[in-house]
């Protein structure tokens, strides 16, 4: 729990060290233009990542040392094929919307997001393994944050190391990890042939998690092309959210092969306990973003990018249905192979959401960007509830999944 919750968390939060400084650098409209940018970052890293960071995990848990070979190696050919097309779309993307003279700052933002689908972490998640998460991730993050923050705040450097530091861990904790597991987890690489296969295997979740980040990351650009003059407030509303939803998305993680490594009474308990601390991590957070949300914003990004109450309440609603939605996901549907469900429920929210989200910007401004991506969430996670009830059943009923090779049971002894 501490090396699945903590670090990641740890790291999650430490852009909340330069971001200050990058928002009185930059002014407003930098400010704005560069959320905007890592928010079109965003969208193109759920293309980038296909799929794999949400499936992958359970694959990884259950697999033979030879099979988790494959995987990795499989992982790897497909985001990279999709970085190849994804990555210059999204740069193009991410200077149209950024105001004069941000352009860079926009792409570079944009850059470091997408590139965040293609660290190992998923991989690790799924070995149980937090501590390469922390040597080869968290930790670097948060010194690489400390110290940009002290450059761009103290020392006059440009806006820009920050999104190239990010980058820099990125690229290069992924390829020392990588090189590792290609040595520990010898496999054949896929074949030309088989290529295709593969991109099939997690396209369904690949089409999810697309629509899923479609309303996830139009907020801030649509607020900056719309209006352009409050956008800055809106963005420090929404950064925060993002950054908050690290925390039921680490959670899951650590609560993962947890809810499933036994079956019967104890996965029924273990399974109530994990939703209910996702909805009580989401309430403790709606209630913190309304009663506090608009006075850190203030603290944190300056005056002229505080995010107003009536926004951050919303958001707050938001982060709620979220924290409540990834449990439901992780640990019920996607463990029941329900991924239709899943699928189906964010296209329906997506199909009314957007539609509501680009009408009530018109018509109110910011606040009606806010309520159309609450109740985009809203009904993606009311869709869902009545499949994963029966989910819920069918998993208590099912019988434990064999360990594989040299995992350990639930009482520490080891499989042969």
């Amino acid at each position: 729990m501490l090396g699945f919750t903590v670090l990641p968390a740890l790291a999650a939060v430490s852009p909340l060290v330069v971001l200050p400084f990058l928002a009185r650098t930059t002014g407003p409209e930098g400010w704005a233009s560069a959320l905007a940018g890592e928010a079109v970052g965003t969208f193109a890293a759920i293309a980038l990542a296909f799929g794999w960071t949400t499936v992958g995990p359970a694959m990884v848990s259950v697999a033979s040392d030879a099979r988790r070979g494959e995987l990795y190696r499989e992982a790897l050919t497909v985001r990279s094929l999709t970085a190849l097309i994804a990555l210059p779309i999204m740069a193009v993307v991410c200077a149209l919307v950024a105001s004069d003279g941000h352009a860079l700052l926009a792409v570079l933002m944009g850059l470091q997001g997408a590139l965040i689908a293609m660290s190992y972490t998923w991989f690790a998640v799924g070995l149980g393994d937090p501590w390469s998460i922390a040597l080869y991730d968290a930790v670097p993050r948060v010194i690489a944050a400390i110290l940009v923050a002290g450059a761009i705040g103290f020392a006059g450097a440009p806006v820009e190391l920050y999104p190239l530091s990010g980058i820099a861990v990125t690229v290069i904790g992924t390829s020392l990890y990588t090189a590792r597991i290609l040595r520990r987890f010898p496999a054949s690489w896929p074949s030309r042939r088989g290529v295709p296969t593969l991109f099939r295997l997690t396209g369904h979740v690949a089409v999810n998690e697309g629509a899923l980040g479609l309303y996830s990351s139009v907020p801030v650009p649509l607020v900056t092309a719309v209006t352009p003059g409050d956008a800055a407030g809106f963005a420090s509303g929404d950064k925060m959210v993002k950054l908050g939803q690290f925390l039921p998305l680490t959670l899951a993680n650590a609560l993962q092969y947890w809810t499933a490594e036994v079956t019967g009474d104890a996965r029924a308990h273990r399974l109530r306990r994990a939703l209910g601390l996702h909805i009580g991590m989401g309430v403790l957070g709606w209630i913190a973003l309304g009663s506090l949300g608009s006075f850190a914003s203030l603290v944190l990004f300056g005056e002229r990018a505080a995010a107003p109450l009536s926004i951050v309440i919303v958001l707050g609603f938001a982060f709620a249905c979220y924290s409540t939605r990834t449990s439901m996901i992780r640990h019920f549907l996607f463990p029941a192979n329900a991924t239709s469900t899943v699928m189906v429920a964010t296209l329906v929210a997506s199909a009314v959401g957007l539609p509501v989200m680009i009408a009530l910007t018109f018509a109110v401004g910011p606040l009606g960007t806010a309520i159309g991506y609450a109740l985009t969430e809203a009904i993606s996670t009311a869709w869902m509830i009545r499949r994963t009830r029966r989910s819920y059943l069918d998993l208590v009923a099912a019988p434990a999944p064999a360990a594989p090779r040299g995992a350990a049971d639930p009482d520490g002894r080891i499989a042969p």
